[in-house]
């Protein structure tokens, strides 16, 4: 019997941690998501937010540290060509969040928080999404 226990043992484990290391992980971002994100909406000016698998850091500041948290949980609704997540993470004191966004595939993609309607967040190659100048 211990034979058996440990044959069905092995392939279950593996199993588990297959599934630990999947691509639908509830705890990692889709790469869809991961980027620096910023709007051009003067309330919002200076603000940024960088999604990272499973960080989330807010920057109200450029010259101050972003909040940081870390992703415990994303719920994911699909809707044609449009995913509303919900995103649950925990700041570094323990405190708990929640984000719910609508992520839009247009332009390189595009978010917009549920609680900011109509304002839209663009992703950019790099954390400097100001204009550069054009040298003469």
């Amino acid at each position: 019997m211990p034979v058996m226990r440990k044959t069905l043992s092995i392939p279950l484990l593996l199993l588990l941690a297959c599934q630990a290391c999947s691509r639908d992980n509830p705890k990692v971002l889709p790469d869809k998501l991961n980027g620096f994100w910023t709007t051009d909406n003067p309330r919002y000016q200076d603000r940024y937010l960088e999604l990272a698998r499973v960080y989330v850091f807010i920057g109200v500041d450029r010259r101050q540290a972003p909040s940081i948290q870390v992703i415990d949980k994303i719920d994911a609704v699909q809707a044609g060509k449009e995913t509303s997540y919900t995103i649950y993470s925990t700041d570094l004191q323990g405190v708990d969040y929640q984000m719910s966004l609508q992520f839009n595939p247009a332009n390189g993609g595009e978010i917009q928080f549920t609680n900011q309607r109509g304002i839209v967040w663009k992703r950019h190659d790099h954390q400097d999404p100001s204009p550069k100048k054009k040298s003469p």
